[in-house]
């Protein structure tokens, strides 16, 4: 019997703790036999505005082109994935239009299969990502391997999120906060309100909620639920 995805991943990562994540990827896909495994992570702390994190088995010169062209922002299969939670065949991907078909034309000169199933992942942050499993199989023969794998490859997305999401994590500056920023954010853990808070603080509802805005802007959240959250993910705050 084939050994699943993900307790290959998982093996494979207490075994040997330092491989780097393309040979991870590589040797998890020997193990599979598809062609190619990839990861392209959008985390919501991603500093400047920059492009995405890629490890992927591809071709390097595809790599590289990818990364440099920016095609994530036209890459059919990504925007399909970024508009649900449900894996995307790329047989299913329309490639009706000129950029669709010059993208996948360019991809398989770099080697890139025809068949393939990419899996969108979320998580707490509002970061995602695709993890995607590509093929040379025959169609047939691939619809029949995809639903034999698929829920596993699911749990495989999410693993391979956390972990490299955690990796690039530990890379980015962490923002500092003021003190204050800090303890408002604690009481928020806790679950006050702007104006309990402002009543332990002895301070107004309003400068509470200025430390709070600041905050949010400087953990790149959006409300102060995801920069509670945050903070304590990057220990700038303990509950």
């Amino acid at each position: 019997m084939t050994t699943p995805l993900s307790e290959c991943y998982l093996k494979l990562k207490e075994s040997r703790p330092d491989l780097a994540p393309e040979a991870m990827l590589a040797e998890i896909a020997r193990e599979m036999g598809v062609n190619n495994l990839s990861y392209i992570g959008f985390p919501k702390f991603a500093p400047g505005g920059g492009g995405p994190v890629i490890h992927s088995t591809y071709n390097p010169a595809w790599v590289r082109r990818y990364e440099e062209a920016r095609y994530d922002l036209i890459d059919p299969v990504i925007d399909s994935s970024h508009g649900g939670t449900l894996p995307v065949d790329w047989s299913d991907v329309p490639k009706t239009d000129r950029v669709s078909r010059d993208f996948f034309g360019e991809a398989a000169e770099f080697g890139v299969r025809q068949n393939g199933i990419s899996i969108p992942v979320h998580d707490h942050l509002h970061g995602r990502a695709v993890v995607t499993l590509n093929t040379d199989l025959p169609l047939h023969q691939w619809r029949k391997y995809r639903k034999s794998i698929i829920a596993d490859a699911m749990y495989l997305g999410c693993l391979l999120h956390n972990d490299f999401l955690a990796a690039e994590a530990r890379d980015v500056p962490l923002p500092r906060l003021s003190p204050r920023e800090k303890e408002v954010l604690k009481w928020a853990a806790v679950g006050k309100t702007a104006w309990e808070t402002a009543q332990i603080l002895t301070v107004s509802a309003s400068t509470v909620n200025h430390h709070l805005y600041n905050a949010c802007a400087k953990l790149g959240v959006s409300n102060k639920t995801h920069a509670v959250a945050k903070a304590v993910q990057a220990r700038l705050i303990t509950v």
